[in-house]
């Protein structure tokens, strides 16, 4: 069986975690998808704080050379960026260096302009002073009113053309789609502003203060902006559908090439990350240990709760938290390309599945069958 070749790697890889593997696969429903050649390849992981459970590889990384997926396969992991970048803000919330309630004026005096556009009578476009400032909370809940990106991004279609600091400038630039508070509108815009403010109150770039306050503690040596070397060997190539209805593989077309050039990309908080299985499952088991992992001290308790707690005001119907997404059961995050990761609190299990897919038409009904198998067979 092919997970069980996985399965000894990853236990020779992950010294920090112990691993305990269970009896039955929870991705027999993806393997029909690989098999008839509709979907790529996955890794799924069923684990809780203190071990992993399951972690199982199925079909390709790389096709064409016929590489096997790995725990150890790189992934873009886009959207899933946003926890960390929320749980890299809840750090300096947890030393005072910031109060998710303060105008984000206070540490960005850049933005005290900002407008608001408006439609007003005859269809004519019109941009009006903010009424009230925006909060970093906001910004974590996509409820600033920020655009989905900053200008440059948009009309270039790159999320990573423009460093943090010349990105505030755009968005000073930027008028809001909304007040602030008023309604949810989901912001890459806005968590990069909020990485902004890690930066300028760390007085470190946001890429180095995720290594020395995130990734290192926790082991995440292969979660990177930029991979390079041995890394871009383990990296998953995408697939959509070609001409022909058989996969054919593409780029990430969101992020410039070559994705190892510091020169011309830069860190994006909102989805510019790459991880393996084996790293990201760290960060999430902190989080279901409440900010422990190996006995170091990452989040205070109560920080983590806030985390996954819905902070969107009764005005707003969408749950959020602060950088996650929020059910009544999970919290957690997917990504642009199929990736998604959920832990669910009441049970204390964190669920994984990771896939580069670009809207292959049975990516949707795949993920749905997994979905359903996982939370049935561990009732949650």
């Amino acid at each position: 069986m092919k997970s069980v070749n996985s399965l000894f790697l990853l236990l020779s890889m992950m010294v920090l975690t112990p691993v305990s593997v269970v009896s039955q696969s929870v991705s027999k429903v993806l393997q029909p998808y690989v098999d008839s050649g509709e979907l790529p390849g996955f890794v799924t992981v069923v684990a809780k704080a203190d071990k992993v459970l399951s972690m199982e590889c199925l079909g390709y990384q790389d096709i064409a050379k016929n590489k096997k997926m790995e725990p150890n396969s790189l992934f873009w992991i886009a959207s899933q960026s946003k926890p960390i970048a929320g749980a890299a803000v809840m750090m300096l919330v947890d030393e005072g260096k910031l109060n998710l309630d303060e105008p984000i004026t206070t540490y960005l005096p850049e933005l005290k302009d900002m407008k608001v556009s408006r439609v007003s009578r005859e269809n004519w476009q019109v941009t009006e002073r903010v009424t009230q400032p925006i909060t970093l909370r906001q910004l974590l809940t996509h409820t600033s009113g920020m655009s989905w990106v900053a200008g440059v991004q948009e009309r270039t279609g790159k999320i990573d053309v423009l460093p943090f600091s010349l990105s505030l400038y755009v968005t000073a630039m930027t008028p809001l789609i909304a007040e602030p508070g008023e309604k949810f509108s989901y912001s890459n815009q806005s968590i990069n502003i909020a990485a902004t403010i890690v930066e300028r109150i760390s007085g470190m770039p946001y890429a180095d203060f995720l290594q020395k306050r995130i990734f290192e503690p926790l082991g995440m040596t292969n979660t990177t902006f930029w991979p390079t070397g041995k890394q871009l060997e383990k990296l998953v190539i995408p697939y959509k559908q070609g001409k022909d209805g058989k996969l054919e593989e593409t780029i990430i077309d969101q992020l410039q090439y070559p994705l190892d050039d510091k020169s011309k990309r830069f860190a994006e908080a909102a989805g510019g990350l790459f991880s393996t299985p084996v790293d990201l499952v760290k960060f999430y088991q902190m989080i279901a240990n409440k900010g422990l992992f190996n006995g170091k001290r990452l989040l205070t308790e109560n920080t983590v709760a806030e985390l996954g707690k819905d902070q969107t005001g009764k005005n707003v119907k969408e749950q959020r938290g602060l950088g996650w997404a929020v059910s009544d059961n999970w919290i957690g995050h997917a990504g642009a390309y199929g990736t998604d990761s959920r832990f669910y609190f009441k049970d204390g299990v964190i669920v994984m599945l990771y896939v580069l897919q670009q809207d292959l038409p049975k990516y949707g009904e795949a993920c749905q069958l997994f979905w359903k198998e996982v939370e049935t067979k561990y009732h949650l």
